[in-house]
């Protein structure tokens, strides 16, 4: 993992950080191989923000959720090799909203490295068929660690009220 954190400058990920705490709205998309880091990301960014959308694109529908974009909000992007063109089309879009954009990628060539505000860089190298996901959990877990730490305590507290809630609903076994 060390191998991650040397292929992104040391300022990268605060800026990431401070991207996504002036974001009046984050959006956050991964299509095909990078829709589970992506998925994660929401899933565990929803905890601390409850103005985040996760871009799907079921049944034909992504062109509609691509009209959302408005300036001052933030996608974030996942995508390595082979890109998706779902995942190109959500890049112009955004551009063309004046949004800004935060790709976590495998290359600074990424189509969707192209004009993003901010790129972090993953790696996918595998001795299997498949590219590796491991280090773009790492960068999930990473960068929401440092924006749960640039949030503070009242943001730990927050989870703590709502994970208190869910146990109570019933969400988890007992």
């Amino acid at each position: 993992m060390t191998h991650v954190f040397h292929r992104n400058p040391k300022q990268t990920l605060p800026y990431a950080v401070s991207l996504l705490a002036k974001a009046k709205r984050v959006f956050v998309a991964g299509f095909r191989a990078s829709f589970a880091p992506a998925f994660s990301f929401h899933y565990q960014y929803r905890l601390l923000r409850p103005s985040i959308a996760f871009l799907r694109g079921e049944s034909g529908t992504l062109d509609m959720d691509l009209r959302a974009f408005q300036k001052g909000e933030v996608l974030v992007l996942f995508g390595f090799v082979s890109f998706s063109q779902e995942a190109v089309l959500a890049h112009q879009a955004a551009r063309q909203a004046d949004a800004q954009i935060l790709a976590i990628c495998d290359s600074l060539l990424a189509p969707i490295a192209q004009q993003a505000d901010a790129t972090l860089l993953i790696g996918t190298d595998s001795p299997s068929f498949f590219p590796s996901l491991v280090a773009a959990q790492e960068r999930v877990e990473v960068l929401l660690e440092q924006v749960l730490a640039k949030a503070g305590s009242r943001a730990v507290s927050g989870i703590e009220l709502l994970e208190n809630q869910l146990h109570q609903s019933g969400a988890y076994w007992k």
